[in-house]
């Protein structure tokens, strides 16, 4: 039983970290603390960064059942508009993602793909835990900190926990550092953005440092 298991979860991660084309693949899990921290904006931020600047065939998913994605699809002019998807060059955005639909946009030859799983940790968690990357996005106000480090407690058992990132936008730097030596954690203030769509240099600068140069 334990190998079979084990065995399973070798394909299961490999299929998960490689295209269908033998490529290496990066799959980035985000997750907020609680409701309304910019857990859909940052994976906005993402997919432009991702898809425009650095030119990689990019899906964006909604993994949760906020529906922000058909207002974000009315809210722009898009290249093209499907039944469950909506594009913009090399980046295509899916909104209501099943389980089921999981294998079929895996089946396509996306370098990276994106899942906001939205506040809800309980019904993602084992989609969460195959992803390459998490990063768990939280707010800065005082009970905003105190939602943050309920979190951290919650999933501190879990193997790795310790590797995932931790995005506070609109937090300063000395809110940051308090933090970092609290709670021992990967933590950074993510630099403001007016426009999801078109991520500044300090919102590069940024993404380059903590994500594609770790």
């Amino acid at each position: 039983m334990g190998k079979e298991t084990m065995k399973h979860k070798s394909i299961l991660l490999k299929r998960l970290t490689q295209d269908n084309r033998g490529r290496y693949r990066e799959v980035i899990g985000l997750i907020g603390t609680h409701h309304g921290v910019g857990v859909t904006y940052t994976g906005m931020l993402l997919a432009f960064y991702y898809g425009e600047e650095l030119g990689k065939k990019t899906a964006l998913l909604e993994c949760n059942q906020h529906r922000d994605m058909r207002l974000i699809q009315s809210a722009y002019e898009w290249r093209e508009n499907e039944t469950m998807s909506f594009s913009f060059h090399r980046i295509t955005c899916y909104h209501e993602v099943k389980a089921n639909q999981l294998s079929q946009i895996y089946g396509d030859d996306y370098e990276v793909i994106i899942l906001d799983f939205g506040a809800d940790l309980t019904s993602n968690m084992e989609e969460l835990l195959r992803c390459t990357t998490k990063i768990v996005i939280g707010g800065s106000s005082e009970w905003d900190i105190m939602k943050l480090k309920d979190f951290i407690s919650k999933v501190e058992e879990l193997h790795g926990s310790e590797h995932w990132l931790y995005f506070l936008p609109r937090c300063s730097e000395r809110t940051v550092n308090i933090l970092r030596s609290e709670v021992k954690r990967k933590i950074w203030a993510v630099p403001e953005a007016q426009e999801p769509t078109r991520p500044n240099n300090n919102v590069k600068q940024f993404f380059k440092q903590n994500l594609i140069a770790r």
